[in-house]
């Protein structure tokens, strides 16, 4: 998903999932004329009305440009953007779309393609594609913007999560971090840098977790497939969250809290800026993720770093990110599509990216890498982690009911890391709960 600079880009992230699964449930789609108000399909020439956010200068420079770029190359054809606060896209969107007004184009999460594609609000891209995407993109993106194996978006950028560290503490304790994403911090030596930390007291807490709120409770899966398991079984069908597997992930995180290793007001439902907490050196770790970087290079006095996510016996990160697709709404779609896959092409991801502070999500500029502005080094550790992201946990977040069952992970998960709530329960409840919304 993404975020903006500072703590005013906490909400889009945060919040979006939660926002659209109140708005979005309900969604009703019903006929009438598009939203697009230019030529005929495959004209090349007319206006096309592009709905997103962007809650930073960056956000915003890399969008304009990639308007005035596209507007240069097809001199016929002209992009209103609409650039909407991050807490209305959503509602503004299934608004637009209940109405048969919805724009051409549309900014989502990769976690909302799966309900706009499955209620018939996005269209099939099969026939406008090169027939190379698949082999092109980071897997886990791919996988994301599909539905029913059809793409229904293409993706345009990601951020994940990796850990940030209070340089000076970890110099005091002589604490080394990993180098290299095969050389990261196991679960147990992650524990054992928390406790020499909480020993020597150089903190009062050793580390804090974002997935603060209800919409953020799906970045609790990370540590579920860095365990070797899965929110659900292979066919998407039903739970299979109350297995071993899932049972130990959730004992491992409440003992964070049941052990002082983090602190009590950073539980799933809490509002807790974990990165204030870090910048006032409350915590010497936070798992979090890049798009904070901008707000720590404005508010962190003490020096910092970042090194890989944690791991178990397997690696995971967070999906973070958004993709872009053509609405149904979209009187020239073969247009809107064409934009599509201009902002997601090699060229024009490696600019938007670079202007943003995002990572890219084709296998050629995570492999070659970007010349980002700002800290260069620690943005190079997150484009790495980006390939982590388990194919697997896309294809969970992205179901169309995937807002239920995140919404349940919250209210579950916060009673066995707030009210102690046992992992065997916990894990029982939300399987059943999910049983039940899966049908």
């Amino acid at each position: 998903m993404s975020e903006g600079r500072g703590t005013s880009r906490l909400w889009t992230r945060r919040e979006f999932l939660a926002t659209s699964a109140g708005v979005g449930a309900g969604l009703v789609l019903l006929g009438g004329c598009g939203g697009g108000a230019g030529g005929g399909a495959g004209s090349g020439s007319g206006q096309l009305t592009f709905q997103t956010w962007a809650s930073t200068s960056g956000e915003q420079k890399g969008f304009r440009g990639l308007v005035q770029r596209f507007e240069k190359e097809n001199p016929d054809a002209s992009i209103k953007l609409e650039i909407v606060p991050g807490e209305q896209q959503y509602t503004k969107l299934d608004t637009r779309l209940a109405a048969g007004e919805g724009p051409d184009l549309a900014r989502m999460q990769y976690q909302a393609i799966g309900r706009y594609s499955s209620q018939g609000a996005l269209v099939d891209l099969s026939e406008y594609l090169d027939g190379d995407e698949a082999s092109a993109f980071t897997p886990a993106f791919w996988q994301a913007v599909q539905y029913e194996d059809t793409p229904y978006a293409l993706p345009h950028h990601t951020d994940t999560f990796a850990v940030f560290y209070n340089t000076g503490m970890f110099d005091k304790l002589g604490i080394e971090v990993p180098k290299s994403l095969d050389q990261s911090w196991t679960w147990d030596e992650f524990i054992q840098v928390a406790e020499q930390i909480k020993g020597e007291g150089v903190a009062k807490y050793p580390f804090a977790m974002n997935w603060q709120t209800a919409g953020a409770a799906y970045r609790w899966m990370s540590f579920l497939h860095q365990h070797g398991g899965q929110l659900l079984n292979n066919d998407l069908s039903g739970p299979m969250i109350d297995d071993s597997a899932g049972i130990e992930t959730i004992a491992w995180n409440q003992s964070w809290f049941q052990n002082d290793l983090v602190p009590p007001s950073t539980s799933i439902k809490s509002t807790e800026l974990i990165e204030s907490l870090f910048a006032n050196e409350t915590i010497a770790m936070m798992l979090q993720g890049d798009w904070l970087i901008p707000y720590l290079v404005d508010s962190m006095k003490a020096d910092w770093g970042v090194t890989y996510m944690i791991q178990d016996v397997e690696m995971a990160s967070d999906m973070g990110g958004n993709a872009v697709g053509v609405t149904r709404d979209s009187e020239n779609p073969e247009l809107a599509a064409e934009f599509v896959k201009f902002i997601a092409s090699e060229e024009q991801m490696a600019q938007f990216c670079v202007d943003a502070q995002f990572i890219p999500v084709r296998k050629s500029l995570v492999k070659q890498g970007l010349d980002y502005s700002m800290r260069p080094k620690e943005m190079t550790v997150f484009v790495e982690q980006s390939e982590t992201v388990p194919e697997t946990m896309a294809a969970e977040q992205t179901i169309p009911k995937f807002n239920e069952i995140n919404q349940v992970l919250a209210d579950e998960l916060e009673l066995a890391f707030k009210e102690g709530q046992s992992p065997e329960k916990t894990a029982k409840n939300i399987a059943s709960e999910t049983k039940e919304i899966l049908g």
